[in-house]
């Protein structure tokens, strides 16, 4: 028997409560605004709110309305959730991994995103709050591309501490660094191109790779010396690169660090089998060292390198501020960047040119970089003590991400699911390569704010891992 329409609605209702639409304590539409979404009566909603009020999932306020009750449901969090399989593909791995990185129960070692205690939370806070009272049309005006100059002027500014001598006119404002490296691999490539990236490599390189339809090799990142140069001459050999795509400084997720030898033969590689290099240095300025390491781009006596980087693992991972410097491609890619987002949002650019302006960041780089040389000693020393027999890390020195190599009989994609139900959040190796390489390695974030919680996350890992070492 059809059911009447007020309890459809009711039924529809109730449904979205379920889904966390409409949270506990939360007003819904009033009765007239509902009447006006949903085509009906008045009557018809009032009838649907009193079945709902019978049922206890809504409660009405005298002149306030109708609100969820705070006991009444339980939200389906089992969705995002749900166990990843071992034969299950990267993306529903990644896809976990973003609905996780939001819980707050959950140690977060597997997102690369730094805690808000390692953030200038309060001077961002400051700036905007600055803008917004003196500058208040700020958010009713387009930043074109290729972006903020005040901000193009300050990175030009930052950048001479990596080697490079640049006008704002070289750079172009992004929308973070992923969007930085989209942009240089449509400016040098077509579908079914062939590049050359690190293995194990940042995981948005691998999406990328695959949203383009790019043919990738994959050449050996020691933890020590990073890209394999031998490697990489015998690729160019037999293929035509078209282009290579490297992290020379804190490379994510093995922290290795170029040495200058390496890079510069990396440039002359480059010419002599006319590939282009895309530089990802988006942790180029978390370098434990007084002086950071110089760019590839400091160094491109060939115009070869594409450059990108971003603020979002040093200041303001939500503002998605990155920036690109194309050399002979960057006509194209601004065109490129214009089609795709036309403006970047002016109040975030405007903020952290502020912020880069008055001194500031450099004191916050300082104190960030000690902290997580800090965290890196302890994190390590943890697991020595309570890790496998065997177990290996990488000596990142900069950045806060570290590359944990397990014994062989050890699978990251079992710990990853074993773990997550003692609310600790790793991210498994399978992560970071096209061929299902990396199964006993995972990746660990150490910019947590690290206490005796963390520590026994870390030694609740351990012991799964001895748990999986006994069963096997």
């Amino acid at each position: 028997m059809d059911l009447p329409l007020y309890e459809k609605i009711a039924n529809q209702i109730e449904q979205q409560i379920q889904e966390g639409i409409f949270l506990p304590g939360v007003k819904i539409p009033s009765v007239r605004k509902s009447s006006k979404q949903l085509e009906v009566s008045v009557a018809t909603v009032l009838q649907a709110y009193s079945l709902l009020e019978d049922r206890g999932v809504i409660k009405a306020r005298p002149q306030k309305g109708y609100f969820v009750q705070e006991n009444s449901l339980k939200l389906n969090t089992e969705s995002p959730l749900a166990p990843v399989k071992q034969e299950q593909s990267v993306h529903a791995l990644l896809h976990r991994l973003l609905h996780v990185s939001q819980d707050e129960n959950i140690v977060q070692f597997g997102a690369a995103i730094p805690k808000s205690h390692f953030l200038p939370i309060r001077q961002l806070q400051r700036s905007v709050g600055r803008l917004m009272r003196l500058e208040p049309e700020i958010c009713a005006a387009y930043e074109f591309t290729p972006g903020s100059l005040a901000l193009r002027r300050q990175i030009a500014i930052r950048m001479l501490d990596s080697g490079c001598q640049l006008q704002p006119s070289d750079i172009t404002i992004t929308l973070g660094c992923q969007n930085a490296l989209m942009l240089a691999l449509q400016a040098v490539t077509k579908a079914g191109d062939t590049i050359a990236i690190e293995s194990p490599a940042y995981h948005g390189v691998l999406q990328a790779i695959e949203v383009l339809k790019l043919n990738a090799i994959e050449i050996t990142c020691s933890t020590v010396t990073g890209l394999d140069l031998d490697q990489l001459e015998m690729a160019n050999q037999q293929q035509d690169i078209k282009a290579c795509i490297v992290t020379p400084n804190n490379q994510n997720p093995t922290g290795a660090t170029l040495k200058h030898q390496a890079r510069q033969r990396l440039i002359k590689q480059s010419n002599d089998h006319d590939f282009i290099i895309i530089e990802d240095d988006v942790y180029g300025e978390l370098s434990y060292q007084d002086k950071r390491e110089r760019a590839l781009k400091a160094d491109d006596v060939y115009n070869r390198v594409i450059y990108t980087s971003s603020f979002s693992k040093s200041i303001a991972p939500g503002f998605r501020i990155g920036w690109i410097i194309g050399g002979r491609f960057q006509a194209p890619i601004e065109h490129l960047a214009y089609v795709q987002s036309l403006a970047i949002p002016t109040l975030t650019q405007t903020a952290i040119a502020n912020f880069l302006e008055n001194g500031a960041y450099d004191r916050h780089l300082r104190k960030t970089r000690a902290t997580y040389q800090e965290n890196l000693i302890r994190c390590q020393e943890q697991i020595k003590t309570h890790f496998p027999e065997g177990t290996q890390t990488s000596t990142p020195k900069g950045g806060f991400l570290l590359w944990v190599r397990l014994p062989a009989d050890i699978d990251t994609m079992q710990l990853h699911a074993q773990a997550l139900e003692k609310n600790i959040g790793i991210l498994p190796g399978l992560a970071f390569s096209l061929h299902r390489q990396f199964a006993h390695h995972f990746r660990l974030n150490y910019a947590l704010n690290w206490d005796y919680n963390t520590d026994i996350a870390l030694k609740e890992l351990g012991q799964l891992c001895h748990q999986q070492v006994s069963k096997n």
